[in-house]
């Protein structure tokens, strides 16, 4: 498994500690997760869930079980205590310990009564055996809302949570062998780190050429992957839901303007990006500050393949389909640049998390003045500069990036801060050395630095 080995390493722990464990493992749709459990764990029992009936879930949930303990399939198993039953039968007599709830946020959705009865059966049972039950879903809010956070009856009781992240920059880059750095970006900005993307791309040696075959060609599913992603998740009003996301991919990401260009009325906006965010679709993002933030939100796709999607594709699929793949390439080509501008921003900020230490990154705009990033750490203020560009980075940008510290420092008024500069380039440096206080990255350094796992 690429990128996963501390996963499966902190998974498989968890799974020898001889003690129950009640783990929730959550992230966005494709990142992987029954991947990493069936690499994981092959030998558990999967008990995959969606908006079915109690009686038909739990009806589906025990035919496995009846075949492990032997019983006649005519046995009817149509409420949860008697599946309960059934499961606590089968661990106790079988050698098997682990139990992955895929999808596991839709029971709660369709059974309100579910949780309060699992939570029952966890606390007078299963918390007594050494068993691991892997609570898998996909819905990054509801996920904290009906396992961590303090309302839920679950609240508690679990023993470790993992929220499973898109693969990093240079992780991907494992899928991403045969291509540049420079290739590479721009392969990134189409699928960030999801591996079932990241596999399409896998094997070309350009960019383009894999953009063709496997986006821009009929009967591909990255064709209409975006389309699917949101309906999977918004089967109720998903028009609503696409304009927004075609409206921040154009580039508003103002509040404001989302409502306006999106038809959704300004006191109804809220509902929609809430449940987007919930999902780990959309960011929200406040202009960095040493202070508690004041300023307007900017909301963002956090997304790289849905941003490329609602940018170039959803629109234009029509050209896929009457084969003009190539036509639609070369438009998308001409304004690619400005796309990977913002993912190559991405990759720097995660960069100085994971190889420089900040505890913080974020981007500081006010009103003509912008910061790429800034980075924050116990004693240490730092402020970067990403250039996109075929330029060579040198003196002119560095000077301007002094500037505008200077006037962040001037509103803000760090005390006792030592101040950092970092410089990221696409297309190296010219008339300029690093320095105590002056870092120089390129794309090489960028695609060959160690990667981390959040957790």
């Amino acid at each position: 498994m690429i990128g996963r080995e501390t996963e499966r390493s902190w998974f498989l722990k968890k799974s020898q500690s001889g003690k129950a464990e009640l783990i929730v493992l959550y992230g966005r749709r494709r990142v992987g997760k029954t991947y990493l459990m069936e690499n994981t764990f092959p030998d558990a029992l999967f008990l995959t869930a969606d908006l079915a009936e109690t009686e038909a879930l739990t009806g589906r949930f025990s035919e496995p079980l009846k075949n492990r303990l032997g019983f006649p399939s005519g046995i009817v198993v149509s409420n949860w205590d008697d599946f309960f039953r059934l499961l606590e039968r089968s661990l106790t007599e079988k050698s098997t310990r682990l139990v992955v709830w895929d999808e596991f946020q839709y029971i709660p959705q369709g059974d309100p009564s579910f949780l309060s009865i699992f939570q029952r059966w966890w606390d007078t049972v299963f918390s007594r055996m050494p068993v691991l039950f892997v609570l898998c879903g996909s819905m990054i809010g509801m996920m904290e809302r009906i396992a961590l956070q303090e309302k839920s009856p679950l609240y508690g009781r679990r023993t470790g949570q993992y929220h499973l992240q898109p693969l990093e920059f240079t992780a991907s880059g494992e899928f991403l062998k045969e291509m540049s750095p420079f290739d590479r970006v721009q392969t990134w900005s189409v699928t960030g780190g999801v591996p079932l993307y990241l596999r399409q791309f896998s094997g070309y040696k350009k960019f383009e050429d894999a953009l063709l075959d496997k986006v821009l060609s009929p009967g591909e599913f990255l064709v209409e992957e975006g389309r699917f992603l949101v309906l999977e998740e918004f089967k109720k009003d998903p028009t609503t839901f696409f304009a927004i996301l075609q409206t921040i991919a154009s580039g508003r990401t103002r509040a404001a303007e989302v409502a306006q260009l999106s038809g959704v009325p300004h006191q109804n906006l809220p509902v929609y990006l809430r449940k987007l965010l919930n999902l780990g679709l959309v960011k929200k993002e406040h202009p960095f500050s040493l202070k508690t933030p004041k300023k307007t939100p900017l909301y963002f796709i956090d997304d790289e393949y849905l941003r490329f999607y609602f940018r170039f594709l959803m629109n234009a699929k029509d050209l896929v389909y009457r084969e003009r793949g190539l036509e639609l390439r070369e438009r998308i080509m001409e304004k690619l640049s400005v796309h990977a501008s913002m993912t190559f921003e991405k990759i720097c900020r995660s960069w100085m998390q994971r190889n420089a230490s900040f505890d913080r990154v974020g981007r500081w705009w006010d009103k003509n003045e912008e910061i790429d990033i800034i980075g924050q750490k116990s004693d240490c203020l730092a402020f970067a500069e990403c250039k996109w560009t075929n330029q060579p980075v040198g003196q002119a940008i560095y000077r301007g990036l002094l500037r505008k510290a200077d006037v962040f420092q001037q509103l803000s008024m760090p005390e006792n801060l030592k101040m950092e500069y970092y410089l990221f380039s696409r297309s190296g440096f010219s008339g300029i050395a690093p320095a105590t206080d002056l870092h120089l990255v390129d794309l090489k350094s960028l695609s060959s630095a160690p990667f981390a796992v959040h957790r």
